[in-house]
This record gives C-alpha cells, sequence and structure tokens, in this order.
C-alpha cells in the first residue's frame, strides 16, 4: 500500500510539474501549485528553482532514461511569458517591480520605519489560474486518476512576500501587516481584463452583471473578485472547457502597474486655542463661494502644521464653537487636527513647542495656541463626549430697557448659587442647519455687575448647548424663560466671550 501512494504522490509531482511546463508557467507558479509554503524558496531564481524540481524529479524517476535536468532547463532559454502570472511572481524582486514604489517614496520623503502592501493583482490571472487547475484535472482524468488542487496557493501570497522583502532592502524599511504606512499598488494585464466575461455564457456560474449609473456614466457592477471566485466554484469542468481556454492561451504581454499611492494613516494633535479676535471664525466661513470671515482658528494654526507634518490635508475639530464675534479666552477651547497623509507622522514635543510659538507670534493678534501635543485616535471620544456633557463659563455685556437698580442685580444674583432651568426651542438663526425641536438646558449659576445706566455685566455657568444669546434676548419668545422675562423688560446682548470650557484636554497635560 505504501509503496501505491508513493507511486501516487510521484506521478502527481511530475504530471503537474511536466503539464505547467508545457503551457509556459514559471517555476514560482509551479511552486505554487505545489502548495509549497516555505516562501523562503521562491527568492530563489528561476533557473535555482527549475535545477530544484528537477533534482526533486530525477529522484522520483527510479527507472528515468533522459536526465530531467535536460529537458527543464531548456526551458528557461528564451523565457515565455508565465500564463498563470503575467510574470509578475516571475518579477516580483525586480527593478520593473520596485522602481515606481522606490521613485514614488522618494520624491514623497516619507519619514517612516515600517511600511504594509496593498496588492490588488490583474482579474484575469483568476481566469488563468482556475483554467490551468481544469487542464490540470483533465490530464488526471486521462489516466483514470483525480487529483487535489485545493493546496494551490493564491498568487497574492508569496507575490506581496517577495515585493515586501525587496521594499525592505532597497528602502531600508521593516515589513509589518500593522503598519500605518500603506503602499497601495494595483497591476493590470489588458489582454485578459475582460477574460471573465466568459462566465456569463456558463449558465451553471450564475454570474449576473448589473449596469448601474455612476456620476452620470453607465458602469457594470458584479464582477468583483469574490463574485468572479464564487462564480468559478459553481462551474464544472466539462462546462468552462466548452467556453474558455484550457490550456490558457499562450500571453504576449506582462503586466503593467498604475502609479503607486503610499499613504500613512492619519496622526492627531491637540490642544487649546484662545480667539482674540471678534472677526475670525472657528473653521472657514465659505458660502457660494464668498468668504465671509477674513480667516480662522484652522487655518491659522493648521497651515503651519501641514508644513512641519507635510500633509496632504488636515480636519480641524473642536469641543464646541463659539460665534465669529466671540471671544475665547481664559484657558482656550479644546480641539485637535487630524493630520491626512503626513510624510513626517510624528513630531517631537520640542517640534510641537517650536510649531506653537510660531503660531502664537505670527498669529498673536487673532489666536493663540497652548498645550500642542499630539493625541491618540481613543484619545478623541474625550472631545466627542465633552460635547454633550462639559460646562461653558460665559462673561456677557448686557443692555436693559430699564435702569439698572441694586434691586434688578439682586434679581439675577439670587441664581448665582441656585440653578435655572430653561427651554429652547432652536433659535432662528440656526434653523436652517438644526432641527427644529425644544431642548431644556440648565443654567447652573449667574452673576451680575452694574455699569451704569441701562448697562451691566453678567457671568455665566451653563451646560453644553446652551445659546447664550437667545437666553438674553428671548429670540422672538423662543427662549422661556429668557432674562428679559426674569427682569420684565427687554434685553441684549452687545458681546460675549467665553471664559472656560470645563474639559480635561489634552489628556497628557498635567
Amino acid at each position: 500500500m505504501q509503496h501505491v501512494m508513493k507511486n501516487y504522490v510521484n506521478l502527481t509531482y511530475q504530471t503537474i510539474v511536466d503539464t505547467m511546463l508545457d503551457i509556459k508557467c514559471c517555476a514560482r507558479c509551479i511552486f505554487r501549485f505545489l502548495g509549497i509554503r516555505d516562501y523562503k524558496c521562491y527568492a530563489k531564481s528561476e533557473e535555482v528553482l527549475l535545477k530544484i524540481l528537477n533534482r526533486i524529479r530525477s529522484t522520483l524517476q527510479e527507472d528515468s532514461q533522459h536526465p530531467s535536468t535536460n529537458i527543464l532547463l531548456s526551458k528557461t532559454q528564451d523565457k515565455p511569458i508565465c500564463t498563470t502570472c503575467f510574470d509578475l511572481i516571475y518579477q516580483a524582486d525586480t527593478l520593473e517591480c520596485l522602481w515606481p514604489i522606490i521613485e514614488s517614496f522618494n520624491s514623497h520623503n516619507f519619514q517612516v520605519k515600517t511600511f504594509n502592501l496593498s496588492i490588488t493583482l490583474p482579474s484575469g490571472i483568476i481566469i488563468n489560474n482556475h483554467s490551468v487547475k481544469v487542464y490540470i484535472r483533465q490530464k488526471f482524468r486521462e489516466r483514470n486518476l483525480t487529483v487535489d488542487l485545493s493546496n494551490v496557493i493564491d498568487l497574492k501570497e508569496p507575490f506581496k512576500y517577495l515585493l515586501g522583502w525587496s521594499i525592505e532592502k532597497e528602502l531600508d524599511l521593516n515589513h509589518s501587516f500593522q503598519s500605518p504606512f500603506i503602499i497601495s499598488i494595483e497591476y493590470y494585464h489588458g489582454i485578459t481584463q475582460q477574460n471573465h466575461l466568459i462566465l456569463t455564457r456558463i449558465p451553471s456560474a450564475e454570474f449576473k452583471l448589473k449596469k448601474v449609473r455612476m456620476k452620470g456614466k453607465a458602469v457594470w457592477t458584479g464582477d468583483s473578485r469574490n463574485n468572479i471566485i464564487a462564480a468559478l466554484e459553481k462551474v464544472p469542468d466539462s462546462d468552462f472547457i466548452s467556453i474558455g481556454n484550457c490550456p490558457p492561451l499562450e500571453e504576449k504581454e506582462r503586466w503593467k502597474n498604475y502609479f503607486p499611492i503610499l499613504e500613512h494613516s492619519a496622526v492627531y494633535v491637540g490642544g487649546r486655542y484662545i480667539k482674540l479676535s471678534r472677526e475670525i471664525s472657528q473653521s472657514p466661513w465659505i458660502i457660494n463661494g464668498e468668504r465671509l470671515a477674513k480667516t480662522s482658528v484652522s487655518e491659522c494654526s493648521g497651515e503651519i502644521l501641514r508644513e512641519k507634518f507635510r500633509c496632504d490635508d488636515y480636519n480641524f475639530v473642536a469641543a464646541g464653537r463659539e460665534d465669529v464675534n466671540v471671544r475665547m479666552l481664559g484657558n482656550g477651547r479644546p480641539f485637535y487636527f487630524e493630520i491626512i497623509n503626513p510624510r513626517k507622522p510624528f513630531l517631537s514635543q520640542q517640534e510641537l513647542d517650536d510649531a506653537q510659538k510660531e503660531i502664537n507670534e505670527t498669529q498673536k493678534d487673532l489666536i493663540q495656541i497652548n498645550h500642542l501635543t499630539m493625541v491618540t485616535e481613543r484619545d478623541l471620544v474625550i472631545i466627542k463626549e465633552g460635547e454633550e456633557t462639559k460646562r461653558k463659563t460665559y462673561s456677557a455685556l448686557i443692555w436693559i430697557s430699564k435702569i439698572v437698580t441694586p434691586e434688578i442685580i439682586d434679581k439675577i444674583n439670587q441664581y448665582q448659587d441656585k440653578e435655572l432651568t430653561i427651554q429652547q426651542q432652536t433659535p432662528i438663526r440656526v434653523l436652517q442647519r438644526r432641527a427644529q425641536m425644544i431642548r431644556p438646558k440648565i443654567i447652573y449659576s449667574m452673576k451680575a455687575e452694574a455699569l451704569e445706566n441701562h448697562f451691566l455685566t453678567m457671568q455665566l455657568q451653563t451646560e453644553a448647548g446652551t445659546y447664550i444669546k437667545e437666553f438674553i434676548h428671548g429670540d422672538l419668545g423662543r427662549t422661556k424663560p429668557s432674562l428679559g422675562d426674569l427682569l420684565d423688560c427687554y434685553a441684549d446682548i452687545l458681546a460675549l466671550d467665553v471664559l472656560e470650557v470645563d474639559l480635561k484636554w489634552p489628556p497628557n497635560n498635567n
């Protein structure tokens, strides 16, 4: 029995090797079809791999009359293009594959130590590899034998290792599947890119394409790699042979690639900002192409950070916002920047301190930045949760229709240590962007000081999301009670400052 099994294994090996050599497959693809998972073996040259295959083959042929080495080596002369990989894995560690990546990396000057690879292979490879499997099974059936090809290795696995090892060597980087720096490259093969459409002519494949309109253009959907593979698994060999090319036709053209995309995942830098001007917005304020505020907090600081991180772009997120004509004072409002695709993904604390100093010096009349530091993505939830839970302290300059008297001040100051709950309907000024509803809000404390005649100042501590201006003037009765209601007069706000946003940020700031 052992002798029979040994002969079967020997015959299986020889048949796969001989069949694939006859249809112009490279040695690395033959290794794949033999299920060899020691990817270091694939790093050897075509000639060396053919010698290895021949040496093993020779040991299996007990009564061979012809040296297998000569037969195999003769196939390397004027090597044809591999029908199963279009020479992709054959050239995975050559400059043809490496140069586009090296050129792009050097031109962008990424300062990274690790990388990960995202590879997209030509769809024609799926059809050709399946065709080779069908052809091998056909060869076994001619001998009244069966063969299990379930251990055939997907081309992408050894290809990524070979290309990854070459990138490590050329760019002095470490290949890591957890790396935030991704090198994405898509390969294509024009001659075979439509080969999967034969599946639409095989009923057993149940392969259906659907035409949809995307961005005004009609495109076909349903031909993803997963859908192609799933359809092929349904097709009997006899159906495939009746429609497809089995074995695959000899290839006349090698693979090509689109320009590689090099991207580092976003990094985050947080801090607190003080807004000194009543003429700048928090983020760019542009409507219908017209700029309504000369600049913004995000631009004043973000453009300098763009230079430091050498990034594509940035997003600015703050714990709430103030109107253009409202200053943010005290210890500042918490914020963070999402730095998109940074070429320099990490700045030391000293470099951040220098960037902060540059911002504060160049924008000294507009904003000041404090506690600028790197933060993690996990930290960002603090900002989001803070929008719902934080308390804010304000200082307001107010005009009322009555002369300010000690009795009026006392009416307000009775809430110095007493909460007041108000009902705020969505303010008229934000109806275009906020849902219409009534929101209960808490004013935790109020303290007033008289100025002269009709003027007073008031300091308030409120729940997050309270509209202070509307509490003062009542918003045509949409806030109840308003300050005017409490004092039984008309009231209006002349100036407003935010003094404190009660939120511990950045999280590592002592």
